[in-house]
């Protein structure tokens, strides 16, 4: 009896050890000093956690750290990624933690990573959805070659399925937050040279426990490279890498889903009674009669089919978690019949001369209040989701049902420069905060000047604007706009700024600027800093952008950008701050950097101005 007393002590005084804060030793003098415990059967999330935490270690420190079941016996210090039976023992269970929320704990002998998981059981992967722009909830479990994303072909991972964007995965959020505070990590892009891993033969950790989650709860700005700044200035880069990227930086989130569900291929599929076809020749097949019962009947039916688990959703209709969206085609041939015009009457008056108005904005709600009224009847706590954009961005004449989610797009790309968009925009936007009730979330464009650049294949003056980006989206934030969905592309460091605002409102700016430049581009971080400073000084100064360039509702980008903004003196200025990073970059590290840099802005800028020029200079111009 006395021995077993004697072994409940010294258990005991174990886990007491395990429970005071503290710091540990990882990797001593270029040796491993704990190992990773998973559990056996391990989430996705925690899985990918677990390399990741495994694969940067390597890499900082040139040392593989064993990865163990929870089954397997282990002594010594761990690192615990997930629920597992050793955090089972230590009180902490995924479930406990809300949705997004995680937790880093320093012990004695053990870190622990853990939040909640998405499991990815047979009955999980049943459940339907499908996003904005980023597929079905399938499809957004990537599966990679996890080696060789990051550089290690021989690690044998080519067959590894990435946690799902929008799946619980606060495990792999406790591990990204670990490797940045405690070992120094950062992410400035998908390839190997955006990454930043300091090199040391000795990796300890100290500190207190960090427990929370990201502020915003949807985000998806999923930086491609799709648009020339980003693609040049990553430099080499996979497809598979940016799907590592987008976990590495905090994309995905909530489940919420809003773009347009009403057009050719959804009525084709869906829509084909006669009854509600569009009364107008120029409609049919585009639009439908949106005060035919009939269809509000249909559209309320096939959102409690989802919402039941039940049913199949047309091709390409958008709706996700607790979200069933709403969204007409893009175009103004609305149906003719009685009861749709009764509520486009007086439209015309309701122009704004700017691009978002109200002109349809009670004949589309009105259909939307109707097929909410009869969700909620059966299922309260489920939202209809529906965009405020172009002709229906301004809010109706009639209050909206408590269980409709609106969506305001809007030109956030605009609004450091041109005060009519900004102040009409902003006014709608404060209106629908303060009538609706329901979560809102926001769709936000960084499309201009870059979307029209090359749609007419010219090259514009670089639309830095980063500050005002960081400042205009911590103030969504705490007017408590649930999630943002970007449209569009920025540079490299307006996009990381604003995935670190999104995931922290108190992020400062300047510092995370001074970290980049410092830490990406060494000597030459100076000069690279002043011109980047430089570009946004001229790019978000309204005073670049008199009348005519300027004007209400919108802006010549391209007579602005060459001149206005990229004058003869400045690109002097520009192209000498260029040189000077081109000498003092010492590693090939940062003379690569600075290249892509180079011909990401300073390239794309000369032949900008001048193919601007020649052509002014050309006959008949």
């Amino acid at each position: 009896m006395r021995g077993n007393w004697l072994r409940i002590l010294l258990i005991a005084g174990a886990i007491q050890g395990w429970l005071r804060a503290g710091g540990m030793d990882l990797v001593v003098e270029g040796k491993p000093a704990c190992v990773i415990v998973i559990a056996e059967a391990a989430t996705p999330a925690a899985r990918l956690a677990a390399w990741e935490i495994r694969t940067h270690i390597f890499t900082i420190c040139g040392v593989d750290l064993d990865i163990r079941s929870d089954r397997e016996p282990v002594e010594g210090n761990q690192i615990l990624v997930g629920e597992s039976a050793a955090t089972r023992r230590l009180g902490y269970r995924g479930s406990d933690f809300a949705a997004q929320e995680y937790l880093v704990a320093l012990r004695t002998n053990a870190v622990i990573l853990i939040g909640r998981d998405w499991a990815g059981s047979e009955s999980d992967r049943r459940e339907q959805g499908f996003g904005t722009s980023a597929g079905s909830l399938a499809e957004t479990r990537h599966t990679i070659d996890y080696g060789k994303a990051v550089g290690r072909p021989s690690l044998g991972l080519d067959r590894f399925e990435l946690p799902g964007l929008y799946d619980d995965q606060g495990t792999c959020l406790a591990a990204y937050d670990f490797l940045e505070r405690h070992a120094g990590v950062r992410w400035y892009g998908p390839g190997a040279s955006d990454v930043i891993t300091p090199k040391r033969r000795t990796l300890s950790i100290q500190g207190s426990d960090v427990r929370r989650s990201p502020a915003l709860r949807h985000r998806s700005a999923l930086p491609g490279g799709h648009w020339p700044f980003l693609r040049q200035q990553w430099g080499e880069f996979g497809q598979e890498q940016v799907f590592l990227y987008w976990r590495r930086i905090r994309q995905g989130g909530e489940r919420w889903a809003g773009n347009h569900t009403f057009y050719r291929e959804t009525i084709k599929a869906a829509f084909t009674n006669a009854e509600y076809q569009c009364q107008n020749p120029k409609g049919v097949g585009s639009q439908l009669c949106y005060t035919n019962p009939k269809l509000i009947g249909q559209v309320a039916g096939m959102a409690r089919d989802y919402f039941d688990g039940k049913g199949t959703l047309p091709p390409g209709w958008r709706a996700m978690g607790d979200y069933f969206a709403m969204v007409p085609d893009d175009n103004m041939n609305l149906c003719g019949c009685d009861a749709c015009q009764k509520l486009l009457q007086g439209r015309e008056g309701r122009k704004s001369g700017q691009f978002s108005s109200g002109e349809m904005s009670d004949y589309w709600f009105s259909f939307v209040n109707a097929v909410a009224r009869e969700v909620g009847k059966t299922h309260p706590n489920k939202f209809i989701a529906t965009l405020a954009y172009w002709a229906y961005s301004v809010p109706p004449s009639f209050p909206l049902e408590p269980n409709v989610s609106v969506a305001p797009c809007l030109q956030t790309c605009y609004f450091p420069v041109n005060e009519s968009v900004r102040n009409h925009e902003m006014g709608w936007y404060k209106a629908w905060h303060a009538q609706t009730s329901a979560p809102m979330y926001l769709w936000v464009y960084y499309h201009h000047p870059m979307e029209p650049a090359l749609i007419d294949r010219w090259k514009c003056f670089p639309q830095v604007t980063v500050h005002q980006t960081a400042a205009i989206m911590r103030s969504f934030i705490r007017d408590g706009v649930r999630g943002i969905f970007e449209c569009g592309e920025q540079d490299q460091l307006e996009q990381y700024v604003m995935a670190k605002v999104w995931d922290d409102p108190e992020t400062q700016v300047d510092e995370v600027m001074d970290e980049f430049f410092r830490l990406y581009f060494g000597p030459a971080g100076d000069p690279m800093k002043r011109f980047y400073l430089r570009l946004e000084e001229v790019a978000s100064d309204p005073a670049n952008f008199p009348p005519p360039y300027s004007r209400f509702g919108g802006i010549d980008w391209r007579k602005a950008a060459w001149e206005k903004l990229g004058t003869a003196e400045r690109m002097t200025e520009f192209e000498r701050l260029m040189d000077d990073a081109g000498k003092r970059a010492v590693s090939e590290l940062e003379k690569k950097r600075v290249g892509q840099w180079r011909a990401a802005f300073w390239d794309w800028m000369k032949e900008g101005r001048a193919q601007y020029l020649a052509k002014a200079k050309a006959p008949g111009n």
